[in-house]
Parts: C-alpha cells; sequence; structure tokens
C-alpha cells in the first residue's frame, strides 16, 4: 500500500470470524473514509484469559476466508507471528515503523473503552493511532470522557452474533451457515472446529 493511507487495524481473536464482524468493518471504513481496513488476529488476547483459543494458523486462515471478498479488507498476521501475548502497542508500533506516511485507525468495540486505560501503554497507542469506537445501536452511549478525549464513535447496524454463540452452536450440531462467510463455513467443518469432545 502506497504512503498516505488511511489505514484501519481491527483486532480481536475471531475465533470464528463471522458475518457481524464483517458488517461492522465495512460500515467502519465507510464511515472514517479507510483506504483499507487491517484485520489483526491475535495469537494471545491479553483480555480474554481462561479459553484455549483455536490454533493460530486455522485463525489465519478462516479469517482470509472472511476478508477475501471485500477490497478494502486485508488479513495482517503480525501478531500470530510474534510469540507470547498480543499487545496493540506493540503492533501499532510494527505498523508505523514499516509504514510511516499511513494514518492510523485503531477499530474497537466501544464497551472496551472502559478499560481502556488497563490496557499496556494507552497513551502510547492513542499517540499512534486515532481511536475509533464501534458502538451498536442499543449498546451503553460511549463515556464523555473519552468522546472528550478525541476517540471517535461509529454507530453500526446491530447484528446478534458472537463467536461464543456460533462456537456454541457448532458443539451442539446446529447450522452456522448463516452466521460466518461460506468458506468459514468450509474450514469449520472440514477441521471439525468447535466440536464437543467424543
Amino acid at each position: 500500500m502506497v504512503a498516505g493511507r488511511r489505514v484501519g487495524v481491527f483486532g480481536g481473536t475471531f475465533d470464528p470470524p463471522h458475518l457481524g464482524h464483517s458488517i461492522a468493518a465495512g460500515e467502519v471504513a465507510d464511515a472514517v473514509g479507510l483506504d483499507r481496513l487491517l484485520w489483526v488476529p491475535a495469537r494471545i488476547p491479553p483480555h480474554k484469559p481462561g479459553r484455549a483459543a483455536t490454533p493460530a494458523e486455522l485463525r489465519r486462515r478462516m479469517v482470509e476466508a472472511a476478508v477475501g471478498d471485500d477490497p478494502r479488507f486485508e488479513l495482517c498476521d503480525l501478531e500470530l507471528e510474534r510469540e507470547g501475548v498480543s499487545y496493540t502497542v506493540d503492533t501499532l508500533r510494527s505498523l508505523r515503523a514499516s509504514h510511516p506516511g499511513w494514518s492510523l485507525f485503531l477499530v474497537l468495540g466501544s464497551d472496551l473503552l472502559g478499560g481502556f486505560a488497563s490496557w499496556r501503554e494507552p497513551e502510547a497507542i492513542a499517540g499512534l493511532a486515532e481511536l475509533v469506537a464501534v458502538r451498536r445501536a442499543g449498546a451503553a452511549p460511549v463515556p464523555e470522557r473519552t468522546v472528550n478525549a478525541g476517540v471517535r464513535t461509529v454507530r453500526v447496524t446491530p447484528v446478534d452474533l458472537s463467536s461464543s454463540r456460533i462456537r456454541g452452536r457448532v458443539a451442539r450440531g446446529m447450522a452456522v451457515s448463516d452466521m460466518v462467510a461460506p468458506r468459514v463455513a468450509s474450514i469449520i467443518e472440514r477441521e471439525r472446529l468447535y466440536r464437543t469432545r467424543e
């Protein structure tokens, strides 16, 4: 990508990536005027202890499958390639070092803003990228202090989907073909992901 581009950074476990992710990502890209939106799967997410994620290579393949139909979307595997816990500040620093001309926008759910101060080096994150809070209709309002601090809020179409709900449906033998992209559904089926142990 060329210098001077407006590039969003959309992180998550993506276990699996679903249509709610894609809808929100597209609406944010439109609202903010992004040239590209990088989907960044975390190797080890720091804020989700207690559940082992699907192996990194399988999540990489699922994200590749999820982003393939939108030319604005791209898999960024910086965190999958890096050992240890995935910290946003490290990813933003890597992107800034590789592409100093980019304007970076960190896309995160508005529900995460309340705990943002506990992230590793939140001031550095805010200096490296503009924060864009995704707010679904019916969600709690974005705290006033964050709006005053320059966090941009984008309201997106509410979609009643979550990765945990999809995993639960697969474990119970229920269909998820209307919840994930067809190629993601194929990977889940072929690799027998999220099945209950026999």
